[in-house]
């Protein structure tokens, strides 16, 4: 018993450190961006989002060999705490994906985009953070954590609304077709993060009704 108590502990010291290290990279993503936007970025400095990335993926190969091997998996069933886990760390590739795109684009933020940019961004930095904390919350506080689910949904929609309308002053742009496409590339992966997490917490919730309230 004291055996199997232990491989559960290992299992949730995996799983905080996993969630700590998704939410660190994306803030470091973040500090980035508002860096990028002011002019100050050094690109070589998205490189540490990349090694966030990478260490999840460690994290993650540990947590999985536990987790199939032990079968320790309270309160959920080992396929749905596998789910949690792959679901959250896709952050993760979203975040190194949106770090190497970055690093790659050759172009200055458009002045009169910069603020909602910016906005966007801070959006979907927030919608990360309560997710964190809502897959914190879900390991013993399940009503706590289901209302946590519709702060995310309620900052997702603030994200889109940001993202269309940068959209929408991008597009009006008629020079540097080029520009004008990466931009918008640019404004619709960032905002894919905010998406996929509410898509995540969306999950959580379904895994709240679906197991008994504790």
């Amino acid at each position: 018993m004291k055996l199997l108590k232990t491989k559960k502990n290992e299992l949730i010291e995996i799983q905080e450190e996993h969630l700590a290290t998704t939410l660190n990279g994306t803030k470091i993503l973040h500090d980035c961006v508002m860096q990028f936007v002011n002019k100050k970025l050094k690109k070589a400095d998205l490189e540490q989002v990349i090694q966030s990335e990478q260490k999840c993926d460690r994290l993650k190969e540990k947590f999985t060999q536990i987790l199939f091997k032990e079968k320790r998996a309270l309160p959920f069933l080992v396929e749905d705490r596998y789910a949690i886990m792959m679901k959250i760390d896709q952050i993760n590739d979203m975040t190194e994906f949106f770090a190497r795109f970055l690093q790659v684009y050759p172009f200055e933020l458009y002045d009169d985009i910069k603020d909602d940019f910016k906005s966007l961004c801070g959006y979907c930095m927030e919608t990360v953070e309560i997710l964190i904390n809502c897959a914190t919350l879900v390991e013993a506080d399940f009503d706590s954590a289901y209302k946590k689910t519709f702060d995310v949904e309620e900052v997702r929609r603030k994200a889109r609304k940001a993202k269309f309308d940068l959209l929408e002053t991008v597009f009006k742009k008629k020079e540097e077709p080029t520009r004008v496409y990466l931009t918008s590339k640019l404004v619709t992966y960032i905002y894919e993060v905010a998406s996929w997490a509410e898509d995540v917490s969306d999950f959580l919730r379904g895994l709240i009704i679906k197991y008994p309230s504790r």
